[in-house]
C-alpha cells in the first residue's frame, strides 16, 4: 500500500513539473506607455521594469475591446465580444468555454483575485475557477490601504499561490489600479515622492491632454504625480508577489504575464457635465473634479484611449516571463498579438487539446518562444451594438469602418503610421475593398440584436 501512494505521489508531482504554474497580472485602463520600460518619462516601476528584463516585452499586443468587460471577455474566452448577444458583464459567457475551465480540467487549482466584471455571479466555482475573491466593484470605495487600493488583491494571490505551491496553478491577479477613482492615500504620495513635469518630454498627444487638465484648472504635475503614485503602489505589489514566487522556488516553472484591458481613461468622462448634473447621474455619489483630473494615463505615441479603437485605445503592454523558455531582455517589436491569443497559446503550452476552428484567437506560442510568427486572422473590433463602428488590423493595414454616413471610411498603414495620422483611404482603394469585404462578412455572422447592457465601464 506504502508503494502505491509513493508511485501516486511521484506521479503527480511529475505532472506538476511538466505544466508550469501561471500568474496573469492585469491592470486596468492602463496605457502603452504608463511603464517606464515603454518608454514614460516619470513612472516609477523598478518590479515590473525587472519583470521585463528577465523576459520579453511585446510592442504590438491587441485588447479585443475598448472597455473593461469586452477586454477580458477576449482574454476568457478567445472571442471577440461582439459575438455575444448579451453583454457578458450582466449574462456571463453562456455556452462559451474559459480558460480557466479548460485548465481545471488538466488539473490545474484556478484562482481570480481583484476585478472581476465577466458575469454576474462572482464566486466559487464560476468558469471553473476554484476561488474567487477580493472583488471590490468600482475599485476605490473601499477603504484603500496605506500600500495602495490593490494590496488587499495581491494579498490574496499571494495566499491561493502558497496553498497551491505544489502546482500546477492558474490564478489571475486583476487590480483596479488605474481605474478611476485614482485617489491615493498620503502614504502612497508620500512614496512616491515629488514631480515637476517637463511637457516637451511627451508626444503631443499627451500634452493635449495635459492642456485640457489645465483648462479644468488642474496642476499637470499634481495630478499626474496621483496617477504614477497609484501606479507605484501597484508595482510595488507585483515586486512582492514576485519576491514570494522566488521564496517558495517557483520562479523556473512559473509562467507570469502583466498587461492591460485597454487604453487609459480620458481626463474627465463628464468634463463639461454641471456638477448637479453629475451629481443626479452619479446618485449624490459624484467624484470631486481633483480626483477626475488624475486620470493621467499615457498611450505613448499612439492616437486615443479608452472607448475609442485607436492605437491608444487598443493596443496594451504585454510583458512575458518564463525562465528558460521565454527569451530574457528580448523586445518583440513585429508580432501581432491579441488578448483573444491567451487562451489557445496557453492550451498550447499546457498540450491542453481544443479546436482552433472554436476560436477567434490563434495559438501565438512561436511568438512567445522567440520565433518568427505571423498571424493569419485579422484582429476585429465592435462594441455591443448593431448599430456601432467597427475595425479591422490585417497585416500592416488598420481600416475603421463607421456607421454614420456623415463620417468617412479611415485606412491606415500601421507599419509606417502607427500614430494613425494620414488617411490612406484614396491611396489604396483596393485595400480598403479587401478590409471591406472582411468586416463585412464578420459583421453578417453577429448578433441582429443586442440586450442592453446595464455597465459598459
Amino acid at each position: 500500500m506504502k508503494s502505491i501512494l509513493s508511485l501516486f505521489a511521484f506521479v503527480l508531482t511529475s505532472v506538476a513539473a511538466d505544466k508550469p504554474n501561471i500568474v496573469f497580472l492585469f491592470a486596468d485602463d492602463f496605457g502603452w506607455g504608463d511603464l517606464a520600460c515603454y518608454g514614460h518619462p516619470y513612472s516609477k516601476t523598478p518590479n515590473l521594469d525587472k519583470l521585463a528584463s528577465e523576459g520579453t516585452r511585446f510592442l504590438q499586443c491587441y485588447a479585443t475591446g475598448v472597455t473593461c468587460c469586452p477586454s477580458r471577455t477576449g482574454f476568457m474566452t478567445s472571442k471577440f465580444p461582439a459575438t455575444f448577444a448579451k453583454y457578458p458583464a450582466n449574462g456571463g459567457f453562456g455556452e462559451r468555454v474559459t480558460i480557466t475551465e479548460l485548465l481545471k480540467k488538466q488539473g490545474y487549482a484556478t484562482g481570480h483575485f481583484g476585478k472581476w466584471h465577466i458575469g454576474p455571479d462572482a464566486k466559487d466555482g464560476t468558469y471553473g475557477i476554484d476561488a474567487v475573491g477580493s472583488d471590490d466593484e468600482g475599485g476605490g470605495k473601499k477603504k484603500q490601504a496605506a500600500r495602495g487600493r490593490d494590496a488587499h488583491i495581491y494579498d490574496d494571490a499571494i495566499g491561493f499561490i502558497e496553498r497551491h505551491k505544489g502546482g500546477p496553478f492558474y490564478v489571475n491577479v486583476w487590480g483596479h489600479i488605474s481605474h478611476h477613482p485614482i485617489n491615493p492615500p498620503p502614504a502612497v504620495l508620500d512614496a512616491f515622492g515629488p514631480l515637476q513635469v517637463d511637457e516637451s518630454k511627451f508626444p503631443p498627444e499627451m500634452r493635449e491632454k495635459f492642456a485640457m487638465c489645465k483648462k479644468l484648472g488642474g496642476d499637470v504635475s499634481e495630478h499626474l504625480r496621483a496617477f504614477l503614485a497609484d501606479v507605484r503602489s501597484m508595482d510595488d505589489e507585483v515586486g512582492r508577489l514576485l519576491k514570494r514566487l522566488d521564496e517558495l522556488g517557483l520562479r523556473e516553472n512559473t509562467i507570469v504575464v502583466f498587461s492591460s484591458d485597454q487604453g487609459p481613461a480620458p481626463l474627465r468622462e463628464d468634463a463639461d457635465e454641471p456638477k448637479k448634473k453629475r451629481e443626479k447621474k452619479n446618485k449624490g455619489d459624484a467624484e470631486p473634479s481633483d480626483v477626475r483630473l488624475n486620470a493621467m494615463g499615457f498611450s505613448g505615441p499612439f492616437r486615443g484611449g479608452k472607448h475609442t479603437q485607436f492605437e491608444g485605445g487598443v493596443r496594451i503592454p504585454f510583458i512575458v516571463r518564463w525562465p528558460g523558455q521565454v527569451k530574457a531582455g528580448r523586445v518583440d517589436a513585429q508580432s501581432v498579438i491579441s488578448g483573444a491569443d491567451w487562451l489557445p497559446t496557453l492550451c498550447a503550452l499546457t498540450s491542453t487539446k481544443i479546436d482552433a476552428a472554436n476560436f477567434d484567437g490563434e495559438d501565438a506560442s512561436k511568438a512567445w518562444h522567440g520565433a518568427d510568427f505571423m498571424r493569419t486572422k485579422p484582429l476585429l473590433w465592435k462594441t455591443s451594438s448593431a448599430k456601432s463602428p467597427a475595425a479591422i488590423r490585417d497585416g500592416q493595414w488598420k481600416l475603421h469602418f463607421p456607421i454614420s454616413k456623415r463620417e468617412d471610411l479611415a485606412l491606415y498603414d500601421l507599419a509606417a503610421d502607427p500614430g494613425e495620422k494620414t488617411n490612406l483611404v484614396t491611396k489604396h482603394p483596393d485595400i480598403v475593398k479587401q478590409l471591406s469585404a472582411k468586416l463585412e462578412a464578420w459583421q453578417s455572422t453577429l448578433p441582429k440584436e443586442y440586450e442592453k447592457a446595464d455597465d459598459k465601464d
